[in-house]
């Protein structure tokens, strides 16, 4: 069976998910990944390029129906999954559904209609607002659309329990390649001493640092240990004016940009912690950060927020505080800090938590077994062998 990934926007930082699906998958199927991208002359840096994938460019309206349909004729999967419910991805495969009777899957990681006009928690007003966008193919009534219309397809993958509730379906988690994310495979002195950071407690916050991330929070929290521990905070992600601003505040703000997939590991073995404070925001609900299990694959100390399904990810393996508890915040960090035997310890559960649970493998195995029983009921309709 060959299985048809569609990206919604293969320019952009959420193709992070697609290349984690896909390697996942060509475990167990032959895979293809294909996605539009709306800017090609501005990529996002955040958006992964160390796969196989084709990217087809995409047009607004009315020109778009040709780019979908040059995009469809580049299909040759016997089932697709279509990355996050929106019109480019989810949309064209219920047509190609309609069409060549193919199965369709769909993978729900965020509140799509929220991502695309975050305005209030008002559907009209937030349509008022996207008027002038209509000629985008994924405007907000189109994707409004496609969210209600996440039951139509013939499986459900989400991303944590909140928005399986929502729409039901299998539960299909971050998953962590444990071999390339392998504390045992970095130096962490010879990387701390590169970076100048051997005389310091070093709290790494990876991921795109905007205010509802908490990043001023880990700083704020990290300024209340007066002198107790000379401290860095390192923020690996794209300078974002947010970022930016932090560091201008405060010369121990870190900021080391946006940095290749390849490099992830080398700045979490860095940490003495790994700060996540998610806030319980519109934007968040749902959400479960692939920063988050990669640093517990590299051993790390984790400190994060009762947001969505990271309680039950941390239990018994890392520190989980209220949002925006500030004094929890530094006291969780500041524990840490005190004690490095518990740290080392959690850190170590979080490593045979992922290994256990959220590797590659055990990925492989969950959705193979989805794949595998669609592609033989659809097979059974369709009267053929499945061999």
């Amino acid at each position: 069976m060959k299985i048809t990934l569609i990206a919604s926007d293969e320019s952009s930082a959420p193709l992070y998910r697609v290349r984690l699906l896909a390697r996942v998958l060509s475990r167990r199927f032959d895979v293809e990944v294909l996605g539009f991208h709306f800017r090609p002359d501005a990529l996002d840096p955040l958006a992964p390029r160390d796969f196989s994938y084709r990217g087809i460019a995409a047009r607004p309206w009315p020109a778009f129906w040709q780019d979908a349909r040059k995009l469809a004729q580049a299909i040759t999967g016997d089932l697709i999954y279509a990355m996050k419910p929106r019109p480019t991805s989810y949309g064209l495969a219920l047509a190609l559904r309609a069409a060549r009777g193919l199965p369709v899957v769909v993978d729900v990681d965020d509140w799509e209609p929220y991502m695309v006009a975050p305005y209030s928690r008002h559907a009209l007003k937030n349509a008022v607002y996207g008027l002038p966008r209509l000629h985008e193919p994924n405007n907000y009534w189109a994707t409004w659309t496609m969210d209600k219309l996440v039951g139509a397809a013939d499986a459900i993958t989400t991303v944590s329990t909140h928005f399986q509730r929502r729409y039901g379906g299998v539960l299909a988690p971050q998953y962590v390649d444990t071999a390339r994310f392998d504390p045992e495979a970095y130096d962490r002195e010879a990387l701390r001493a590169e970076h100048g950071l051997t005389d310091f407690k070093v709290a790494v916050f990876a991921g795109i640092a905007q205010p509802n991330k908490g990043v001023g929070e880990i700083r704020e929290a990290l300024s209340r240990m007066g002198d107790r521990h000379p401290w860095r905070l390192a923020i690996v992600g794209p300078i974002t004016p947010y970022a930016k601003a932090l560091a201008d505040e405060d010369e121990r703000v870190l900021l080391f940009g946006t940095q290749p997939p390849e490099k992830t590991p080398a700045f979490l073995r860095m940490a003495d912690v790994v700060a996540l404070p998610q806030r319980q925001e519109p934007a968040s609900m749902g959400q479960m950060p692939m920063k988050l299990y990669e640093a517990m694959a590299m051993a790390c100390p984790v400190v994060s927020t009762a947001v969505s399904d990271i309680p039950s990810l941390l239990a018994g393996c890392g520190v989980v505080v209220p949002p925006r508890d500030l004094d929890a915040l530094s006291r969780a960090i500041a524990g840490l800090l005190d004690d490095p035997k518990r740290s080392q310890a959690l850190g170590e559960a979080a490593r045979r938590r992922i290994r256990e649970r959220y590797s590659y493998e055990a990925g492989a195995a969950t959705l193979g077994c989805l794949f595998g029983a669609l592609d033989a009921r659809h097979r059974a309709r369709k009267g053929r062998s499945p061999c």
